[in-house]
């Protein structure tokens, strides 16, 4: 268990370490997105055990990158890709944007939430996140009440962000939170 202080002090040690990384050896792969920051976002600054995580789980259309388990149930679903995979974001000052709105506008964001949104509904996981290991979206991905797409997601553009807005983060995000 890491306290919220720890979590983010490791947060910045693992985007700093990621930014040289990414310097020395030019483009990044998804499977170094991948290890390099998106796994240890996860385990290291969230708190999710390793035990909580299955990757690459096959489902009807494709293979979901991570899904995470509470109580051995599925409940989120992460679409992870590359570091250079550019997700554009509006500049606005809300921390939501709508999913049939702005948010799909960008081909590589459109992709990557129908994607995970599909896996979503092949596993029948309710929660999911699109990330390229800086930028992640977290939405609400099955639903009873509304369309999916009529609900919101909650957009942390960069890990700068994510670093001033840390509390938001660790309680959206964070094993312990949940």
């Amino acid at each position: 268990m890491v306290s919220p202080d720890e979590a983010l002090d490791r947060l910045k040690r693992i985007y700093s370490a990621f930014r040289s990384f990414c310097d020395a050896h030019g483009a990044i792969s998804e499977a170094d997105t991948r290890a390099k920051i998106i796994d240890r976002i996860l385990t290291e600054v969230c708190g999710w055990p390793e035990m909580a995580i299955q990757r690459e789980v096959h489902v009807d259309t494709g293979y979901i990158d991570y899904s995470l388990t509470v109580q051995g149930r599925r409940f989120l679903a992460v679409e992870a890709k590359r570091e250079g995979s550019a997700f554009e974001f509006p500049l606005t000052a809300n921390r939501t944007l709508k999913l049939s709105g702005t948010l799909l506008t960008s081909a590589s964001v459109r992709s990557a939430i129908s994607q995970v949104r599909t896996y979503c509904d092949d596993a029948g996981i309710r929660y999911a996140i699109a990330t390229n290991g800086y930028a992640w979206i977290v939405f609400r991905a099955i639903r009873e009440d509304i369309p999916w797409r009529e609900g919101h997601a909650r957009i942390f553009p960069s890990i700068d962000y994510i670093v001033q807005h840390f509390t938001d983060f660790w309680n959206l995000l964070s094993y312990d939170s949940l």
